[in-house]
């Protein structure tokens, strides 16, 4: 561990310089009891559904220092992902490049232009990443689980950088930034009053479920994810477009059309959704949607 203290706002400028909106920073501590609670009890009612790994590593989640061992300093990072023009059948955050490339390249960058000791994480770790980002207060927590930043509402991917040094000075979390979730379960079959259930949810069910969809399962407007809760958070007039490139859709995917869709071939699929988190959903699962998609639109 470095004994020099970082200096937080030259990371802040730094951060901003590589298209990031919002940067804070956290000390890296145990996650508050009120939030470890309700995450044990989000994951003892089985609202992970088939996500098993939500439930390994439960210490590392709720124990930054267990994760990254020496850690002293939590970065919390924000990129917009709202694309200027949109395909409406692919989740907004979908449309363009994998934002784990996009942002892990960025922030890797970001460490070696500051100096930076640590790791790296996007998404891909056991973070309690939406934890972080309030706690860092680059943005609070809207009933449906989201983080909505300040100007540009819930459209951002959060990234974090583990890192072994103090800082000279650590953010403070949004007022009102832990709501209640009452009243939202009309917005989404998904949403209860302790938290999203994934078995109910149209992004958990089109992305991460394998096998056919539950018969109760209902395709809106996308068959890859759903942006209803994104959507129907109050902070979504906030939304503004992306000056990020590469989270642009192709000129090709803006062009399918429900036909296109339907004929879609591996060749193409390969082809279109090259470098895209789309290809999570694999070829069957994207066709599985498709197919549903179109019965009930």
């Amino acid at each position: 561990m470095s004994s020099a203290l970082l200096n937080s706002t030259d990371i802040k400028a730094q951060a901003l310089r590589l298209g990031f909106v919002a940067c804070g920073l956290a000390k890296a501590e145990p996650v508050a009891e009120s939030f470890a609670e309700r995450y044990l009890h989000w994951l003892e009612r089985g609202f992970c559904a088939e996500m098993d790994y939500m439930r390994r590593n439960v210490e590392m989640r709720l124990q930054p220092d267990l994760l990254v061992p020496g850690v002293r300093t939590i970065v919390c990072l924000a990129m917009n992902f709202m694309p200027e023009r949109q395909q409406p059948a692919i989740s907004l955050y979908a449309q363009g490049k994998d934002y784990h490339d996009v942002m892990k390249q960025r922030m890797q960058e970001l460490m070696q232009t500051c100096g930076l000791e640590g790791r790296c994480f996007v998404d891909t770790a056991p973070v309690l990443e939406r934890y972080w980002a309030w706690k860092s207060g680059i943005g609070t927590i809207t009933p449906s689980g989201l983080i909505a930043v300040p100007g540009y509402g819930p459209t951002v991917f959060l990234g974090e950088l583990f890192l072994t040094s103090e800082a000279d000075s650590y953010d403070a979390p949004l007022p009102g930034a832990m709501p209640t979730k009452s009243g939202w379960q009309s917005l989404c079959p998904a949403l209860t009053a302790e938290g999203l259930d994934a078995r109910k949810c149209v992004s958990y069910q089109t992305i991460e479920h394998r096998g056919e969809l539950p018969e109760s399962i209902r395709l809106h407007q996308t068959f890859y994810g759903c942006d209803r809760c994104l959507r129907a958070t109050p902070q979504f007039v906030e939304a503004r477009p992306t000056e990020e490139p590469a989270f642009q859709p192709s000129e090709a995917l803006l062009e399918m059309t429900p036909n296109d869709w339907r004929n879609l071939t591996e060749a193409q699929y390969r082809t279109l959704f090259k470098g895209s988190a789309v290809k999570r959903a694999k070829y069957e699962g994207l066709m599985r949607n498709i197919n549903r998609w179109l019965k009930q639109t």
